[in-house]
């Protein structure tokens, strides 16, 4: 939003609150104690009222929304790099269990070449062997991988909770627990 449109925003807005609250007050006196000056001082202070909350509240606003913004955006940058971490590994993973699958299939045809010479009874135990090893690998791959992504989805929930658990710590004072309280009972207050 451009200065410029800001400006005629306050210009639209200021009139609008202080015709309504100054018919209001003038309502609730009875109209009899009403004259212009009174609007005018009126006008006045809402004027220097608005101007002081305006002056006072924004800068912290601006740099409270500002640091959350970054926060969230470091945030996302670390989960990224942690999925990515994660993608990388489970690749490594299935590099490894195709390469031992190839491995074993190579075997395999070594024993199946040495074993025709000497029986077929060889030739049965060794390709029992070999599916056997087959199998194992793969269920060992398979809990390797499992394993993988179990800690590290333990690893980004326990830093994720760490750090949400001291992003509160840091970010609420006494001043805004006082405050929350302050809020709260206005509310109950106003539900009777």
């Amino acid at each position: 939003m451009t200065s410029r449109m800001r400006t005629l925003l306050y210009l639209s807005v200021v009139p609008v609150i202080l015709l309504s609250s100054t018919s209001a007050i003038a309502a609730s006196d009875g109209g009899s104690s009403w004259t212009p000056w009174l609007l005018m001082w009126r006008v006045i202070n809402t004027i220097a009222l608005l101007g002081l909350l305006i002056y006072f509240v924004k800068k912290p606003l601006v740099n409270f929304f500002q640091e959350r913004k970054n926060s969230i955006a470091r945030e996302l940058d670390e989960a990224r790099e942690k999925r990515d971490e994660a993608v990388r590994l489970i690749e490594e993973y299935k590099t490894k269990m195709a390469g031992m699958e190839q491995e074993l299939a190579k075997m395999s045809g070594e024993l199946k070449k040495a074993a025709e010479s000497d029986s077929q009874k060889l030739v049965a135990t060794a390709e029992k062997l070999s599916a056997a090893m087959i199998e194992s690998a793969r269920v060992t791959a398979e809990q390797e991988v499992r394993k993988a992504r179990i800690l590290l989805k333990n690893e980004a929930v326990e830093l994720a909770m760490t750090m949400a658990e001291a992003l509160i710590k840091q970010k609420i004072n006494d001043q805004d627990r006082k405050r929350i309280v302050e809020d709260y009972l206005v509310k109950v207050g106003g539900m009777k």
